[in-house]
């Protein structure tokens, strides 16, 4: 890959996603893997203070031969990041018998180059102008298997000259287009036994993926977020059409106004509750302290509530799970970190309780597929109400981060020894987003499913214990007599940042 070609595929990735990045001037050095391309800054050598002008922590973007691309900051030392960047592109490369993966891709950029012709590739690039209009194929209801025809006749097209693109001997290939109608983003991949290698897609391609979005937007599910093709050797096709049931890969995923564009242009009756949060962006459910300041002036009333159970109970319970997700050495489970407890489910539920100073807290989070989210987003009911009667330290700095993508379904926060919440009842949000700490029964019973039979007794101990702030290392210990190796220092650090230790 020339320096040329690493360029233009950042400046396509760039504008795909609508960063605040320069795509004009760029420059690119070569490493073992491939280039490091970056927007150089200009200093004045002969100003000795200029220094302090030159930005940290800047963009640079790894492009490894195959294709792909990997932003970085400039924070880190680059022979680590370019380290890193190539034991990946390794993996990702492969190899096999007496062919090198460098000789696998220039085969593939040859044999691309030649089918591609003088059609300019585009790994991913964002579309300024609106989709030429086509005709309309939805004349009434008896028309829909004739729509949904036309629309897998078009997929053959488009595989047809995918499969050119590949070099001799490939067995499979997996195709994904993200596309709106303003941002488009294409990966294409080949592989051979052992081996993959990304290879561009022509705009050639793209113009006939978009034509057979135009088609598929008249079904009644609408146009596709994404496109997904498996191909292989044997021309099998798998085609999966990718409506947001769940989010959309990180590389994928594009700037929040490219859907409002798609939305204004395709309509639709109902929008995944994620996308729909992404979409609404911060301003749905931010409270700045400036704001949260104004908000507590109006002294609206809030909600005593005894949805949970006190603070002191309900943080000791949280450390001790934590505590013991953290020395059987599970990757998952909650986490104490200074000043908060976390919680991320396996099914995209979470929450976090921040603890302030003066038996203060603040508990708010998600239920991934929450009803008062659902009916706010594709209801038309109003978000929930969280807020109402909140003190001013009740802000951005103290809430969960669902608050950045409109996902927020929840807000309790622990004053003068109770525990409050805004006027909209949010008790059906919170089994599915906080460990097991509603009941004392349920974090035994929690904690013994990962120590074993048999210790049901020294969980409850312990948990007794943390209660009371007295918990010790002998009592953590003995939790873990059927788990050899356990690590006990690490649980026993999960309660001293829980402050529940004794001492």
């Amino acid at each position: 890959m020339e320096a040329t070609r690493a360029i233009a595929l950042v400046s396509d990735w760039i504008r795909s996603r609508g960063l605040d990045y320069p795509t004009e001037g760029l420059e690119a050095d070569r490493f073992e893997a491939g280039w490091s391309v970056y927007a150089p800054v200009e200093v004045d050598e002969s100003d000795p203070m200029a220094f302090l002008e030159m930005p940290v922590g800047r963009s640079v973007f790894l492009v490894g031969d195959s294709g792909r691309i990997e932003e970085v900051s400039s924070s880190v030392p680059p022979l680590q990041a370019q380290a890193a960047f190539a034991a990946t592109e390794l993996g990702v490369q492969g190899s096999n018998g007496d062919t090198s993966a460098a000789d696998f891709m220039a085969e593939f950029e040859r044999q691309f180059h030649e089918a591609a012709g003088e059609d300019a590739p585009v790994a991913s690039f964002t579309v300024v102008d609106a989709p030429p209009e086509g005709p309309n194929l939805a004349e009434g209801p008896d028309d829909d298997a004739a729509i949904a025809e036309e629309a897998s006749r078009l997929i053959e097209p488009i595989v047809q000259q995918l499969a050119q693109l590949g070099p001799d001997g490939w067995e499979e290939f997996d195709a994904e287009f993200a596309f709106t109608v303003s941002s488009q983003i294409a990966q294409l991949q080949f592989s051979s036994q052992d081996r993959t290698g990304l290879v561009p897609v022509p705009q050639s391609v793209a113009a006939l993926v978009s034509r057979q979005r135009e088609v598929a937007a008249q079904m009644p599910a609408g146009p596709w977020w994404r496109l997904i093709l498996n191909v292989t050797k044997q021309g099998e096709t798998t085609v999966n059409y990718d409506y947001g049931d769940e989010p959309f890969p990180e590389d994928q995923l594009v700037a929040p106004e490219h859907y409002r564009d798609d939305l204004e242009a395709y309509p639709r009756s109902r929008i995944p509750v994620w996308l729909a949060g992404y979409v609404a962006g911060p301003a749905a459910q931010s409270r700045a302290p400036r704001q949260a300041a104004e908000a507590a002036e109006a002294a609206s009333a809030a909600v005593v509530t005894a949805d949970l159970p006190p603070l002191p109970e309900l943080r000791a319970r949280w450390a001790v799970l934590s505590a013991i997700y953290a020395g059987v050495e599970s990757g998952w489970g909650p986490r104490v970190f200074p000043g908060h407890l976390w919680y991320e489910s396996d099914r995209r539920s979470g929450s976090t309780l921040f603890v302030l100073p003066g038996e203060r807290a603040v508990l708010s989070g998600g239920k991934w597929d929450s009803e008062l989210l659902e009916a706010a987003y594709n209801g038309g009911r109003p978000l929930p109400d969280l807020y109402t009667g909140a003190p001013a330290w009740v802000n951005d700095s103290a809430l969960n981060t669902r608050i950045r993508n409109g996902l927020l379904s929840f807000c309790y926060w622990w004053a003068d020894g109770q525990w409050h919440r805004g006027a909209t009842d949010t008790s059906g949000e919170l089994d599915a987003a906080l460990p097991a700490v509603r009941t004392p029964d349920d974090t035994v019973s929690a904690m013994v499913a990962l120590t074993g039979p048999g210790t049901e007794a020294q969980c409850a101990a312990l948990l007794a214990a943390a209660v009371e702030h007295s918990a010790t290392t002998a009592a953590v210990a003995a939790i873990f007599t059927n788990v050899p190796g356990a690590d006990v220092a690490a649980a026993v650090n999960q309660l001293s940042l829980a402050g529940v230790l004794a001492g």
